[in-house]
């Protein structure tokens, strides 16, 4: 169990200009102190010189982190009632225990709770971590996801997913640290951020509610209708991607609801489907002969190398091949 905090949580200032940094360290006491409002302390239990580094990027309602620690640590920590934090480990030489349970593959780490949280964390390791405004997500959701949503945050815990859902989650920030270091300038793109945060919000979302139970039955009649009305969303915000949180709260329904009627009648996620619409998207403009940076940028795609590699898997050949094709005639 993490131990029980009698000092009320120093809160998380999520900052009003986006910033991305990175920095390293030798002093594990100073690592602890880079995650601003986590109230941790570390405790360095294999033996050896310690080297650590910390990588994040602060928008108004989103904060990520990719922290690197070379030794084994017990980490214990608090966070203030008005954040919610995930973590997921990329890499690393063993496996922790997080708040008593042992860590799988595909374990989520659940860092918001009244008690605070305790980790005993493997040697070499990478952990990414999500943390999101609780208030700005809440407004996201339908009362019941909303219900579902603080139960599950209220303790620090572990919460095992599906490895497609925890594949996801390791895209999302292998790929986000790795566009931050090539263009650390991206961060103040309004597009980028606005993508970034949506993007956050339904992995987060996706990692925590689906799977949970919920008792109402759930109208199979109305399934097709759902995905029509889903199209004509997409189709209405081809300018500004709309997320899978902001399509529950246009569809007033919950996302366990609507992951049901995508699976059942196209045998696909919401996450998966909008993904597909905004590469279709693409496809139309480059046939029309936009440019690739122009056609991606536009429907919400900012990692190039990434979406190229997508669009191959959905069309068979890179986006360039395409407009190559278009010019030529």
């Amino acid at each position: 169990m993490a131990r029980d905090s009698s000092h009320i949580a120093e809160p998380l200032t999520l900052s009003h200009q986006a910033l991305f940094c990175l920095q390293g360290t030798h002093d594990f006491d100073e690592q602890a102190t880079f995650l601003n409002g986590w109230n941790q302390d570390y405790v360095q239990l294999s033996a050896g010189n310690f080297r650590g580094s910390m990588a994040q990027i602060h928008l108004p309602d989103l904060s990520l982190f990719w922290e690197y620690t070379s030794q084994s640590l017990h980490q214990y920590g608090h966070l203030d009632a008005d954040t919610i934090a995930i973590g997921i480990p990329l890499s690393s030489t063993g496996a922790g225990m997080f708040c008593g349970k042992p860590c799988h593959t595909n374990s989520v780490h659940v860092y918001s709770g009244r008690n605070g949280f305790e980790f005993l964390s493997p040697s070499d390791l990478m952990i990414g971590l999500i943390v999101i405004n609780r208030n700005q997500l809440m407004q996201l959701l339908p009362a019941n996801d909303q219900y579902f949503l603080n139960l599950q945050c209220s303790q620090a815990r572990i919460v095992e997913v599906s490895y497609s859902i925890y594949a996801k989650l390791n895209e999302f920030l292998q790929s986000t640290l790795k566009q931050l270091k090539i263009q650390p300038g991206i961060a103040n793109n309004p597009h980028f951020r606005d993508d970034l945060t949506a993007r956050a919000v339904d992995l987060v979302t996706e990692s925590l509610l689906v799977g949970v139970s919920e008792d109402q039955e759930i109208p199979l009649h109305k399934s097709w209708q759902v995905i029509t009305n889903t199209r004509e969303i997409v189709n209405r915000r081809q300018d500004n991607p709309i997320s899978v949180a902001e399509l529950c709260q246009s569809l007033e329904m919950s996302r366990r609801s609507l992951q049901y009627h995508f699976e059942q009648f196209l045998h696909t996620s919401p996450v998966a489907y909008l993904r597909a619409e905004r590469l279709n998207g693409v496809r139309r403009m480059l046939k029309a002969g936009a440019s690739v940076t122009d056609a991606a940028t536009y429907w919400g795609f900012w990692h190039f190398g990434h979406f190229s590699q997508e669009y191959k898997k959905m069309f068979g050949e890179l986006p360039s091949v395409t407009a190559k094709r278009v010019q030529s005639h």
